[in-house]
């Protein structure tokens, strides 16, 4: 059933319909907040609210204006952004090490050998804590454009500002990560 089916269903009263909803999404919703707070505690205190919120304003969301997934990332990226502002967390981004949303099995963990696994690691851990020092707007395009996967539009519709602000945080990200990456020779 797809997520439009899903709401007018929840709408309708039948509670289990949200359940679903919150299967398909808790896992990204959750990985979104992750990354742009950097505080697994936090993070899932966002995730919630983001669930909660859905749920309490699920009469407001439209699917002829964008999709279910859009609309609930919007929510869980404004929640962030948000706390970032009230906490001051800009400059003090936490670098998870045991972040589960970066399993080694999606890079094929049985072919690498354990050197290989080590290396994609450390990786991993660098990229996530120059990720970190990126302005937060900068930062949320990326991770949106390449971890969610999602259009130039559906970003600027998530964020609620022009494309262009979107393309320009996009290339600014990008050549900052770029020029990042090769100070500390990943690149």
């Amino acid at each position: 059933m797809d997520d439009a089916a899903l709401v007018r269903r929840c709408l309708e009263g039948d509670k289990r319909a949200f359940d679903e909803l919150v299967q398909r999404y808790r896992d990204r919703i959750y990985g979104m907040a992750l990354h742009l707070l950097g505080d697994k505690d936090l993070a899932e205190d966002i995730a919630q609210e983001a669930f909660l919120r859905a749920f309490q304003r699920l009469t407001l969301f439209d699917p002829n204006k964008g999709s279910f997934s859009t609309w609930l990332m919007t929510l869980t990226t404004r929640l962030c952004l948000n706390a970032l502002k009230r906490r001051g967390l800009e400059q003090q981004w936490i670098v998870e090490q045991e972040d589960e949303t970066f399993e080694l099995t999606e890079l094929g963990e049985d072919a690498l050998s354990p050197e290989e696994k080590w290396w994609a690691a450390e990786r991993r851990l660098v990229i996530r804590k120059l990720l970190s020092t990126l302005h937060p707007m900068q930062r949320a395009v990326l991770l949106l454009r390449y971890g969610e996967e999602m259009s130039i539009q559906e970003i600027a519709q998530v964020l609620q500002v022009p494309v262009g602000s979107v393309k320009a945080w996009l290339f600014r990200g990008r050549e900052v990560l770029r020029r990042k990456l090769k100070e500390v020779g990943l690149l």
